[in-house]
């Protein structure tokens, strides 16, 4: 199961920027909208020091960690609803990601273009999320219109889901997310199938400078922008796109060097990959097979015959039950050995619900 967050955002806000710190694709970044056409998909590493103890207990021949798969999307404009700027093609590409992280330009510069002549973060990132929202009253109204002919079969389920629609189409029509709906626990497979894009959770990311990320001082925009994105109820974090593509091009010794001098605790890119770990409401489980250590990404709530299908799909028909050593152990007695005999290894079923951390052997049928 590949996790997907797209990047979206005005043009020339540092989209293709970021996606290239991220990914090493080497995406355009020419100074002009449009410059990314079709969406680029990188595949990155969730950052995960619990790694390295389970290097030291284990010492595999191999480490795999997890990933999240980010998807550059060209630029939005005002209008795109209704197809200005290619906006329909980028919209049907928001539909194919989990979540978003919408990116805002945060910083002053008069050699990179952009839409307005007034920097404005609050009024970009408007512009951004009406489209969207207008994208879905148009998809809720015509579903409406379709439904609206199969009830004259007199089926209640098609009544009860033009009572959703037209209760989704009200909060719409206000400016408000489809997120924000308060779904019967029946009616949300229904509102999963209509795709709607303002149902994802968003992860804003204000993008800054790097004199304001190396100081560590928040600008007054940024303070301001910060504020109204807190406002909305949605993730916010601050990333400098330009300096974190210049740090992920240098070499190990070099990066650490500079993050040394610039007091750079973490790199943005780590916050930006772990809020957006946070975002999908994902944890990480280890399996240690055939000396390699592997970390795995499932939902929150999974249960050990899904964690076990993430692995293979088969698994899901041969899975026999599960030893689970719980992360806690783990780092309490830093050794398998320990582990067993103090009683710490848990034998489960199909049922057991995955815990964030745990290190997992999945006994099978013969497949």
């Amino acid at each position: 199961m590949g996790f997907k967050c797209g990047i979206v955002g005005l043009p020339n806000v540092g989209k293709s920027t970021l996606f290239n710190a991220l990914t090493h694709a080497g995406v355009a970044m020419e100074n002009y909208p449009f410059c990314t056409i079709d969406p680029h998909v990188g595949v990155v590493e969730v950052p995960d020091k619990r790694l390295e103890l389970l290097r030291k207990i284990y010492q595999p021949d191999k480490v795999i960690p997890t990933t999240l798969q980010f998807v550059d999307i060209a630029g939005l404009v005002k209008g795109a609803s209704q197809g200005e700027g290619l906006g329909n093609q980028f919209l049907s590409h928001i539909q194919a990601v989990d979540a978003l992280v919408h990116v805002v330009r945060c910083f002053e510069d008069v050699n990179v273009a952009h839409i307005d002549d007034q920097l404005d973060p609050k009024r970009d990132f408007e512009i951004v999320e009406t489209e969207i929202l207008l994208k879905d009253l148009e998809t809720v109204e015509n579903r409406i219109c379709k439904i609206q002919i199969k009830i004259r079969t007199g089926d209640q389920t098609f009544k009860k889901q033009i009572l959703v629609l037209e209760e989704i189409r009200t909060l719409l029509s206000q400016g408000k997310a489809v997120k924000n709906y308060h779904a019967h626990p029946e009616e949300e497979a229904f509102i999963r199938e209509l795709a709607l894009l303002s149902n994802k959770p968003v992860l804003i990311l204000g993008n800054i400078s790097e004199d304001e990320a190396t100081s560590g001082e928040k600008s007054a925009i940024t303070h301001r922008f910060e504020k109204f994105a807190l406002s909305t109820g949605n993730l916010f974090v601050t990333i400098s796109a330009n300096l974190e593509l210049e740090m992920s091009e240098l070499e190990t010794d070099e990066r650490a060097l500079l993050m040394k001098e610039w007091h750079i605790q973490q790199p943005g890119l780590g916050r930006l990959i772990s809020a957006g770990y946070a975002l999908l409401k994902l944890i990480t489980f280890y399996t240690m097979e055939s000396s390699i250590c592997q970390a795995w990404t499932v939902p929150t709530g999974s249960s050990a015959v899904k964690a076990a299908a993430q692995i293979h799909s088969s698994f899901k028909e041969r899975f026999i039950k599960a030893e689970v050593r719980h992360w806690s152990d783990i780092e309490k007695t830093k050794s398998e050995k320990l582990m067993h005999e103090q009683g710490l290894t848990h034998i489960e079923g199909k049922s057991y619900v995955v815990k964030d951390g745990d290190v997992i052997t999945f006994k099978l049928a013969p497949g």
